[in-house]
C-alpha cells in the first residue's frame, strides 16, 4: 500500500511533485509530478530515449530498457516506452496506471510512490512479442523554478554545442538532476554558453 499523498509544503505544492529519475542495470527511466500531486504531466525535464533530439516532445514518464525484463519465453529484451499526455494519482496510493497504443505496439506502465521511492512494471506488446520489466526510481532534487531555468539553459547548451550523443547524454544526465548548483558549474565549463564579460572600464584595447 501507499502512504498517500503526504502532505503539502509552500504555496500549496505537494510533496511528491517534480521530478523523479532512477537509472540502474540497463533501465533508465523518469516521470514528473505535477504540483498538486495528483497527476504526471508532460516536462522537458523528463527525457531518457532520445536525449539528443532537440525538438523531442515533452513527457510526463519515459523509459528505456536495454537488454533486461523479460519477453514471452523468458529472454532479456529492449524496448524504449514514453508518454506525453498526463496520467491520474489515486490521491490514497500514490498509485498510476497508463496504457495506449503507439506505433502498433500496445505499451502500458504502472507504478507507486512510497516516501521518497518509486516502483512500477512497463510493458510493450507487439505482434505477440511481449517485453515486460521492473522500474525504479528515487524523488530528484529540489527542482524549483530558479534550478529548473538554470538546468533548462544548461540543456540548450548542451543541444547547441554537444553533437555527439553520447556527450550530450552525460550532459543531459545533470540536468534531469535539476540541481542548480550543478547546472550552473557544467554551464561555466562550456565557455561558448557563457556571455562574454563586459570589458573593464578604463582599461584600453590591445593595440
Amino acid at each position: 500500500m501507499g502512504t498517500g499523498a503526504g502532505g503539502t509544503t509552500g504555496e500549496g505544492q505537494n510533496l511528491i511533485a517534480g521530478l523523479w529519475e532512477g537509472r540502474s542495470n540497463g533501465v533508465a527511466v523518469c516521470f514528473y509530478v505535477r504540483r498538486d500531486g495528483l497527476a504526471l504531466v508532460p516536462s522537458d525535464m523528463c527525457n531518457v530515449t532520445a536525449p539528443a533530439e532537440p525538438n523531442a516532445e515533452a513527457r510526463s514518464f519515459d523509459i528505456g530498457v536495454d537488454l533486461v525484463g523479460t519477453d514471452q519465453d523468458g529472454a532479456p529484451c529492449s524496448f524504449a516506452l514514453s508518454f506525453a499526455g498526463s496520467v491520474a494519482i489515486d490521491p490514497e496510493t500514490n498509485a498510476f496506471h497508463a496504457s495506449e497504443t503507439q506505433g502498433g505496439a500496445e505499451v502500458a506502465f504502472s507504478g507507486e510512490i512510497t516516501g521518497d521511492q518509486a516502483s512500477g512494471v512497463a510493458a510493450r506488446d507487439a505482434d505477440g512479442s511481449i517485453c515486460r520489466v521492473g522500474w525504479a526510481t528515487a524523488k530528484s532534487s529540489e527542482c524549483d523554478d530558479e534550478a529548473r531555468r538554470s538546468c533548462l539553459e544548461l540543456q540548450d547548451c548542451c543541444r547547441a554545442i554537444l553533437v555527439n550523443p553520447v556527450f550530450f547524454e552525460s550532459c543531459n544526465s545533470v540536468v534531469l538532476q535539476c540541481d542548480q548548483s550543478q547546472c550552473l558549474e557544467l554551464l561555466a565549463g562550456y565557455p561558448r554558453c557563457v556571455p562574454e564579460p563586459e570589458s573593464d572600464a578604463g582599461v584600453p584595447d590591445a593595440g
